[in-house]
């Protein structure tokens, strides 16, 4: 009776050690989590016509994991978001466009500097962000 007792408590010993899957450590986890961000938006068409827009927009946004284990995706306003390669030291690369950058400083503030087009006109997204 001892022995039988003896062996399922084993058992069920061996079912919580293994049971209890550990989530490996990610070094994007300092960096993923909800975010305060300030976008300052201007769009600019020197054409026959012209056209100027700005337009600043506080969002209550994200960084999640990207689809490759180096990528974040970084959820900026409603409509917007950018996906990036971030590297075990925090560097940002592969942006959207060639006049893009931006930096982590530390892991609670971002700044980013994304920008299309060109030849008379184009988008420009400035974004300050504040880890909440």
């Amino acid at each position: 009776m001892k022995r039988n007792i003896v062996i399922s408590c084993a058992f069920f010993i061996f079912l919580l050690v293994y049971s209890c899957k550990k989530k490996p450590f990610d070094y994007r986890n300092k960096y993923t989590g909800n975010w305060n961000f300030k976008v300052y938006i201007t769009e600019l068409n020197t054409d026959s016509i012209g056209y100027y827009y700005f337009d600043s927009i506080s969002y209550n946004g994200s960084i999640k994991y990207g689809e490759a284990d180096d990528q974040i995706q970084i959820n900026y306003t409603p409509q917007n978001s950018v996906t990036l390669t971030l590297s075990d030291k925090g560097e940002l690369s592969n942006f959207p466009a060639n006049y893009a950058g931006g930096e982590f400083f530390k892991t609670d503030n971002l700044s980013l500097y994304l920008k299309w087009g060109g030849l008379g006109g184009g988008t420009t997204h400035q974004i300050r962000a504040n880890r909440k």
